[in-house]
């Protein structure tokens, strides 16, 4: 058993597609090169499994990562202190260590939870269960059926078991083309029924999908003004205030290394507000560290960049103040963003090391907001 160096496999999964090839073929060997000295006394047993989701990397790309796989390869295979190998050479080479137990669960939080346990999932595999426990009993009903028919059968039950097709089930991830996994999946199942000649259950005829696609974000329902001092300073603080969740919104690719767990945002008559949550202490100090470039949209853009080991763990900046503690907090002034202290804009957060990319919320379109013109926002709770 291989296990993969999630670190290095996600920097290529989703660090490197917004690189120049050249600085992240750079980065990439020193990466190997930095665990090559970590490990120098026991090089002998040493494997470093690199282990990609499939395809889904290079759709990122530039011209799907050609220019980035060439000097890749090129620089490993030139390298005399690294030694590329398939899985095969390096089980043959390396002496295996005897494992007692493996924990149960998959790449994703360490658990089966998106492909479990939600109604919808939970839906696609009763299916599958009556399919198949149909077909088992069919075949043991009927010894002297055709053998081609029964293997065609259970092809499709086999199409049906890929457990992909409930990744697709639940409110965790999103995509245009739900109903048509939908149907497909289902008519695997109905195919098992067609191909041996029974009646197809009316519960296979239904769609699973049922509910509209949930959104990641969560608009304001009140106004907010909460201190700009890095810290949760009271429960009701930002109560009320607009949410993205990232750990949702990760797509079909979920990174181990992410830092960044949600976006709270919210504004009052005078400023705009912006709080990043962090995954834990190690993603928290990780930031710190690096450049986080909080981005608005409007009539007039602003880009905030915040380095707490360069400019401090609070303080100003152009248009804005910040404090940088348990969490990150920004303020902007609303007549800073738009003239007349109103309207809407889009809100964008990246992480950067040495001037690179290396997270992004969200992934695609930024969050949208409305902020209403002084005096008619929406109105303080009783």
């Amino acid at each position: 058993m291989l296990f993969r160096d999630h670190a290095l496999s996600d920097r290529i999964g989703f660090v490197y597609s917004g690189w120049e090839a050249d600085r992240a073929v750079s980065d990439f060997i020193d990466q190997i090169r930095n665990l090559r000295s970590f490990l120098a006394g026991q090089l002998d047993r040493v494997v470093v499994p690199i282990i990609l989701d499939g395809e889904n990397a290079w759709e990122y790309f530039p011209n799907d990562g050609a220019e980035f796989l060439t000097k890749l390869y090129t620089a490993l295979t030139t390298d005399p202190e690294i030694t590329t190998v398939t899985f095969s050479e390096a089980v043959s080479a390396i002496e295996p260590r005897p494992l007692p137990s493996v924990f149960a669960g998959s790449w994703i939080n360490h658990s089966f939870g998106i492909w479990v346990g939600h109604d919808e999932d939970n839906a696609a595999w009763d299916l599958l269960h009556r399919a198949r426990a149909a077909l088992v009993e069919f075949e043991r009903a009927n010894p002297n059926f055709d053998t081609v028919r029964l293997q065609a059968a259970w092809s499709q039950i086999y199409v049906a078991e890929g457990s992909d097709w409930c990744w697709w089930y639940g409110d965790e991830h999103r995509s245009i083309h739900r109903d048509q996994f939908d149907r497909t999946y289902r008519r695997h199942l109905m195919a098992v029924y067609e191909i041996i000649g029974l009646a197809v259950p009316p519960e296979f005829e239904r769609p699973i999908f049922e509910r509209p696609i949930s959104s990641f974000v969560h608009l304001p329902d009140q106004m907010i003004t909460p201190v700009i001092d890095g810290q949760i300073t009271h429960f009701y603080e930002w109560t009320g205030a607009g949410f993205f969740d990232c750990l949702k919104a990760g797509g079909a690719m979920h990174r181990v290394d992410q830092r960044i767990l949600g976006i709270h945002f919210g504004y009052d008559r005078d400023q705009v507000y912006i709080r990043l949550d962090f995954v834990g202490r190690r993603e928290l100090e990780s930031v710190r560290k690096a450049d986080c470039v909080v981005t608005l949209s409007g009539a007039q853009d602003k880009r905030f960049t915040v380095s707490a080991d360069r400019d401090g763990l609070a303080g100003t900046l152009p248009h804005g103040r910040y404090a940088f503690g348990e969490v990150l907090e920004l303020a902007v002034k609303r007549a800073d963003i738009w003239p007349d202290g109103f309207g809407q804009f889009g809100i964008s957060i990246g992480v950067y090391e040495n001037g690179q990319q290396v997270e992004q919320w969200p992934v695609d379109e930024p969050i949208r907001l409305t902020v209403p013109e002084p005096h008619t926002e929406i109105v303080w709770p009783i």
